[in-house]
C-alpha cells in the first residue's frame, strides 16, 4: 500500500508546528503558576536532568528535594512571569522553550525574593501531555 509522505513523516506540518508552539507554552506556564512542590514537579519526568546557575544536580530525586525545601519557605508569590518566550519544534513529541522569566515572592520570614533569568527547557508529550525532560536555569545575580 503507498501512503502519502506526509502521512508518514515524523515531521510536523505547520498548523500542527504551531498547535505544538501554543501547547508548550501553554505547560511552561501553568508550571510556572505552580502554588506548591508537587504541582512544580508534575511537570517533569522522573528522571529529567536539572542544571541551575552553573550546578548540574546529581539526580533529579535531589532537584526535587531542593524544590521542595523551597516551596515550604514560601508564604506568597507576587510576580512569576514569562517575559519572552520562544518555541523551537523538533518533532512531533519534542519541543524546546527558551524564555526570560521574572519571580518575585516572600518566604515565611517576610524576606522577599526577587529573581531574573533565563530558562529552558527540552519538553517531550507523555499521556499525560508535556513534560520536562532536561532544564537549564540561570538567574542575574
Amino acid at each position: 500500500m503507498n501512503r502519502d509522505s506526509s502521512e508518514t513523516s515524523s515531521e510536523p506540518d505547520e498548523n500542527q508546528r504551531e498547535a505544538i508552539e501554543e501547547a508548550v507554552k501553554r505547560a511552561a506556564w501553568q508550571h510556572l503558576r505552580s502554588k506548591d512542590a508537587a504541582s512544580a514537579l508534575s511537570w517533569y519526568e522522573p528522571d529529567a536532568i536539572v542544571a541551575s546557575d552553573g550546578s548540574l544536580y546529581p539526580s533529579f530525586d535531589r532537584f526535587a528535594q531542593d524544590a521542595r525545601e523551597f516551596y515550604a519557605t514560601l508564604k506568597q508569590v507576587h510576580v512569576a512571569v514569562w517575559d519572552e518566550m520562544h518555541v523551537q519544534v523538533l518533532g512531533r513529541d519534542v519541543a524546546v522553550l527558551t524564555a526570560t522569566v521574572r519571580w518575585s515572592s516572600t518566604d515565611k520570614v517576610d524576606e522577599r525574593i526577587d529573581l531574573e533569568g533565563v530558562w529552558s527547557a527540552v519538553f517531550v508529550r507523555r499521556e499525560k501531555g508535556w513534560r520536562v525532560c532536561a532544564r537549564h536555569e540561570s538567574f542575574l545575580k
